[in-house]
């Protein structure tokens, strides 16, 4: 990177719940196996946050984290973007609830949704924040409790999601970590593609619920395929083409982790290895806004992300939206 001033990431944090759901114990629910749900998905456990543990608590545990790595308090943090599509209740934000349960006294807070492309869309407005205003410290979080808003009975969706928060702390940098361009992208013709149909003003939740499952999180699977497998490598060659930069100067590419065979045609269709790409959906299975900057954090406490690599963090889901970034680290 040259002297320029950019934002960039100075402190990372995630957190899962500790209770892991294997497949195996989606069998005892659902009628499915963990050989389908393997071969269809990659996924074979996913995390299961308690019930008495909200969107905001996962989003704290990552932050303190984050802050942790920075080293900032609470009160240094201005801005805090949060994106979910899972919020605590529907207003007030979660953002705000977890500015408040952190402490962070002096930050503005509000929240975005554009689903698993939350937090792609999140770090791209924080930069802005950090080099066109006077915001020192910009908190951006991803964060789901996804096991709330599945249907356990629609065994397409429900063994899919986990529970989970990333974080993020942006400064303004001259060296190292940063965020060099953006590209994102939306397009509302699909946005029943995935979607919660129930619980808007379109469609308010009664107090009988008799809704016959429209509270719930519903997904087209073959929509979402066909859109992903040209969503993900459409965001990554135009971010390349927007930055000036090259396929083969990729080092690595943290993608939404939505689903392995989604992501291997991805990246056959940019003719990378998958040896350039990070994964860990086994583990977390789809945490949604959550998933990047888990396996961003994940990848560079693990040694893999190394100073001065080329990193492309991609995100594609419900709007139907997409987009990714790219991060000189």
């Amino acid at each position: 990177m040259n002297n320029m001033t950019a934002a960039g990431i100075v402190g990372l944090g995630y957190y899962v719940p500790p209770k892991i759901m294997t497949n195996y114990d989606w069998e005892n629910i659902v009628d499915t196996s963990d050989e389908w749900i393997t071969s269809k998905t990659g996924i074979k456990e996913r995390r299961i946050a308690e019930k008495d543990i909200c969107t905001s608590d996962l989003a704290v545990m990552a932050s303190i984290e984050a802050m942790r790595e920075a080293k900032v308090r609470p009160e240094d943090i201005d801005l805090i973007i949060l994106a979910t599509s899972s919020p605590d209740v529907p207003l007030s934000s979660t953002a705000s609830i977890t500015q408040h349960k952190l402490g962070c006294k002096n930050a503005g807070a509000f929240d975005i949704n554009a689903v698993c492309s939350g937090w792609v869309h999140a770090l791209e407005i924080g930069s802005k924040f950090v080099i066109d205003s006077n915001y020192d410290n910009v908190l951006v979080i991803g964060s789901e409790v996804y096991s709330r808003i599945v249907n356990w009975e629609d065994r397409a969706t429900c063994v899919l999601f986990g529970d989970g928060a990333g974080a993020a702390i942006l400064q303004k940098i001259e060296n190292g970590r940063g965020i060099i361009g953006s590209w994102l992208k939306s397009d509302g013709s699909g946005a029943e593609v995935i979607q919660i149909p129930a619980g808007g003003i379109k469609k308010p939740i009664s107090s009988s619920d008799s809704l016959e499952g429209e509270q719930y999180f519903h997904m087209d699977g073959r929509a979402v395929w066909n859109f992903a497998i040209e969503a993900f490598p459409q965001a990554v060659k135009e971010l390349l083409k927007q930055i000036n930069m090259e396929i083969k100067d990729i080092d690595m590419i943290i993608p939404h982790q939505a689903n392995f065979n989604i992501i291997k045609a991805g990246m056959e269709n940019l003719g990378l290895p998958m040896d350039k790409v990070f994964m860990n959906l086994d583990k977390y299975g789809n945490t949604a806004a959550a998933s990047v900057p888990i396996a961003l954090a994940e990848s560079v406490k693990e040694g893999i992300i190394k100073p001065g690599d080329l990193v492309i963090t991609v995100g594609f889901g419900g709007g139907l939206a997409w987009g990714a970034n790219a991060i000189e680290w």
